[in-house]
């Protein structure tokens, strides 16, 4: 990996299994991490686990309020934000008729909008500073899976780093996705375990 030294990163979702291991592979490579979670709690803990410059944020990814204010905490504390890792998201396991419209819009307002929340917040900055990177996790899910709003918010999280790619395509920030996939090859990351 690249060295990352003096520059922050600020990992969504970050008290999981795989934004524990992406906040551990960006802290081995340098970066200062804000991990970020709506467990505050764990979000700590993961920071914790990573060294003394590393903090750890609650962060609600769904709600645009508390979103600016976390990233100005953040940017406080650590400085602006360097590398966004949208790793955020939540799903129900049950079978769509089962499934109820309040499960749906959380889905959505978490694994879409709260993708672009996190992102248009920290836009501007990587702007104005002519560097950043977003990147957007995301699943592949197969059409006619259960339920929907699961695969309905899949494609846009990873249409959303296209968009950003061309709307900035001459200039700084980038913007990539990266498709976690169970079949995927083992990469460096994906044979990081996170701690039991």
């Amino acid at each position: 990996m690249t060295d990352l030294t003096g520059r922050i990163a600020l990992v969504t979702g970050a008290a999981g299994g795989i934004g524990g291991a992406i906040s551990r592979q960006l802290a081995a490579a340098g970066a200062t991490v804000a991990a970020c979670d709506l467990n505050e709690s764990a979000a700590k803990d993961v920071a914790a686990s990573l060294g003394a410059s590393h903090r750890g944020y609650a962060m609600d990814i769904s709600d645009s309020k508390a979103v600016t204010a976390a990233l100005s905490t953040i940017e406080s504390d650590l400085g602006p934000v360097d590398i966004l890792v949208n790793n955020a998201g939540i799903d129900k396991i049950e079978r769509f008729v089962d499934s109820k419209e309040d499960t749906w819009r959380a889905i959505v307002n978490v694994n879409y909008l709260g993708t672009v929340i996190v992102t248009r917040a920290v836009l501007d900055s990587m702007i104005e500073r002519r560097s950043g990177r977003i990147i957007n996790i995301s699943f592949p899910m197969p059409v006619g899976s259960d339920p929907p709003a699961r695969w309905c918010t899949q494609a846009p999280r990873a249409r959303s780093s296209r968009s950003a790619r061309r709307s900035h395509a001459r200039s700084p920030p980038r913007a990539s996705r990266s498709t976690l996939s169970a079949r995927a090859r083992p990469t460096p990351l994906s044979s990081t375990r996170s701690p039991s």
